[in-house]
Parts: structure tokens; sequence; C-alpha cells
């Protein structure tokens, strides 16, 4: 039994399957670092923080360069709110912290391994090392871009949970994600230099790409037949030309936005550097020890993005979990912290991050993988039919 599936890359190339294993003609190294059980770095967190990153797919990295063991967990069935909340609470801070992103919910595993654990998270990693300073930025919480904040709201890879922790979610379960997500940064701020010392110990890290989005794939679609703003470069239009969806990538410590040259994947062409080109965002520093200024905007507007998530006319008065005292007025919101410290934000943080909430239940689903089609009804009582790209079931 085989599998194919997805966008063509660089030359032709697409992700292809069988029933054991799953073949990416890319890097897969992001992947092995944080989703293979012996890699250094997940080795660290187990020693560092026993169980805390215990939700973390663990998969068998095969020697023949980019296959990868295809994710078997079986679907969950009666879970605790209350760990399932913690979960959610350390992934968004995890992937927030490693400025990973491309998270939603066509992205996302869930379910119960073979060792019983819960497990969620990523198929693919292929961006990371983004200085972020929202979880919005990872695309787990919706952003509310007005560009994109639709689309957003509907792939938001949370919105994976909400089928266990239904809709609204309860104050407590809130509660215990806001403290899991407090006390996860807390742990990784207070390590990041011992973490970047792991990383930088890495053979081929500076060689391992890092994916960089110019646009979305329907965009490139809808290229094929109409023009589009702005204008395709002539890297994408190159790209295209030859059948490609286009993909550039960065490398750590180099600076510009590369693509691939030659179908042996050994020349790197750069986008030219000056004009009206892409600028790359910025990325976190190993020699500084994955610090940065944004890292305080993490902690705490981080926090009032998960609230404004999650938040539900329905929640009002004060509540307390064994950390945090949470008290929602018509207005603003204050959060009091363990150290006594009160953090008061206003309620309404539309201009901040979208409400996981829709209407609709597409990707809200019981199995361990978002169906490849996914059929959508509107509010406005019509279907929509989405198509996963890249993703291998």
């Amino acid at each position: 039994m085989s599998g194919l599936r997805g966008d063509t890359h660089n030359f032709g190339r697409r992700v292809t399957a069988t029933r054991k294993r799953v073949h990416k003609p890319r890097t897969v190294f992001w992947e092995w670092l944080l989703l293979s059980r012996d890699s250094p770095l997940r080795r660290w967190f187990d020693e560092a923080a026993p169980g805390m990153f215990a939700f973390l797919p663990s998969l068998k990295f095969y020697k023949t360069e980019g296959d990868v063991e295809r994710i078997t967990l079986s679907p969950l069935r009666a879970p605790s709110t209350h760990t399932l909340s913690a979960i959610a609470g350390r992934s968004l801070a995890l992937w927030s912290w490693l400025g990973v992103s491309d998270l939603h919910w066509e992205n996302l595993a869930l379910g119960l391994d073979a060792r019983g654990n819960i497990v969620f998270g990523p198929l693919d990693v292929e961006m990371i090392l983004g200085d972020l300073s929202l979880p919005t930025e990872t695309k787990l919480l919706p952003d509310a871009d007005s560009e994109v904040a639709a689309i957003c709201r509907h792939s938001s890879g949370v919105r994976r949970l909400l089928p266990y922790l239904e809709k609204p979610i309860s104050v407590s379960s809130l509660l215990t994600m806001i403290a899991n997500y407090r006390n996860t940064l807390e742990l990784l701020d207070h390590r990041s230099r011992d973490i970047a010392r792991v990383l930088l110990g890495l053979p081929g890290l500076r060689n391992a790409p890092i994916r960089v989005m110019l646009r979305g794939t329907d965009e490139y679609v809808r290229a094929r037949s109409e023009p589009v703003w702005p204008p395709l470069l002539d890297a994408e239009a190159e790209q295209m030309a030859r059948g490609d969806i286009p993909y550039f990538f960065r490398l750590y410590g180099v600076a510009g936005i590369h693509y691939y040259g030659d179908r042996a994947l050994t020349k790197h062409e750069r986008i030219p550097r000056r004009g009206d080109v892409p600028t790359l965002d910025p990325i976190l520093s190993l020699s500084r020890g994955l610090r940065s200024p944004s890292r305080k905007r993490l902690r705490e507007e981080g926090l009032f993005a998960i609230l404004g998530a999650f938040d539900h006319e329905s929640f009002t008065g004060t509540h307390k979990s064994d950390e945090l005292t949470l008290t929602l007025g018509a207005r603003t919101v204050a959060l009091k912290l363990p150290s006594g410290e009160e953090l008061r934000s206003p309620r309404n943080r539309r201009a901040l991050v979208g409400s996981v909430y829709l209407p609709c239940s597409c990707g809200e689903v019981r199995s361990v993988l978002v169906p490849s089609i996914t059929t959508c009804v509107q509010a406005r009582g019509t279907r929509d039919t989405a198509k996963s790209s890249d993703r291998v079931v």
C-alpha cells in the first residue's frame, strides 16, 4: 500500500508514503530535532523537565534521507479536560518560544500513543527559530490580521482540541491552559542558554534549510490563471514554469532568501536583496542564548492572547486556581499571578487575536488527523470544501 499526495516542489519532488514510512524529499532535520525521542533536544527535555513535553510525537527517523516513521496513534476516548488543557498551554508556549509556525489544524496529530501518552504535535516542522512575540504567529491561535483573519480562524491548530474541551471551554480549563503556558515559558526562559548550547552542538544545523513562505499555495494556484498582487517575483515565476509550487528557504547565520537552482539541489540561488523584494523576519540568536526583547511580550501579551482566543460572553466574575486568579469584567480582565503581581487588559482583544469559536465545526474532529477533504458548513448555509495540500495521512 502506498500513497501520494501534495504539491510538487523543487523540480517535481513531492511527499510519498507507504504503510509504515513517509518520504519527504527535503530536510527532516527540524522534525528529527523535535519529533524524535533520540534527538539531543528531546533528551534534554526529558532530563530537565520530566513529563512536561510527553505530548510530543516520538517518531523513528531512518538512515534513508527524508524517511520518517508514519505516525500511529489511537483516537482519544474521554481524556481529562485538565490534562488536555495543560497540554494546550505547554504546546502554545513551546512552539511560540522555539519560533515554530505553520501549525494549522491539518499539520497536527492528536491521539494516544502506545505508551498511553496523549500526543498533540505537528507532522511537519519546516519553519523554526522565528523571533515570535505572540502565540498567534504559530497559527495555533487565530491571527487577527484582517487579510488572513477568516482563514486563520478556521485553520487555527487549537481547534483540534475543541471536541474534547467543548465550545466554549470552561473557565477552569482556561486557567489551566494559561498557567501551563506561563510555567513552560518560565522554564524555557530560565534554561535558554542551555537549550542554545544543545542546538549549537548539532552537526548540520547551519546547513538545514528553514522554509520561508512568501505567499500561500492558493495564491500560486490562482496565479496560473490570473494576475496576483504583489506580482510574482522572477524566482517564483521560474519555479512555477517548471510545474512547481515555489519553495524558498533561509539558512541559519546566512543572509538572504534562497531557492534551489538545479535538480540535484546542490546549487543555491538567492532573491535579490535590493529593490521591491520580500524581507526576512527576525530570527532568534543562538549566540545570545535564544534571548530576545520579544520574550516579555510573549510572556504577558501571550497570556491575554490565549484568553482572548477562548473568551466567551458567558464568562463572568472571579475564578481561582492553585496558581492564578482571573477576574472577568464587562470591559477589562485582571490576572493575578502567584507572585502577587496583577496584569490588566481590555477584555476586547479582537485587534490581537481571533476567537476559536466558529458556527461551523470543520477541523473539529475526533480522528487522529483532520480528513484530507473537509467540508465546512458556514453559518450562511453554503458549503465550502477545503483540501489539504502537503500532508500525508
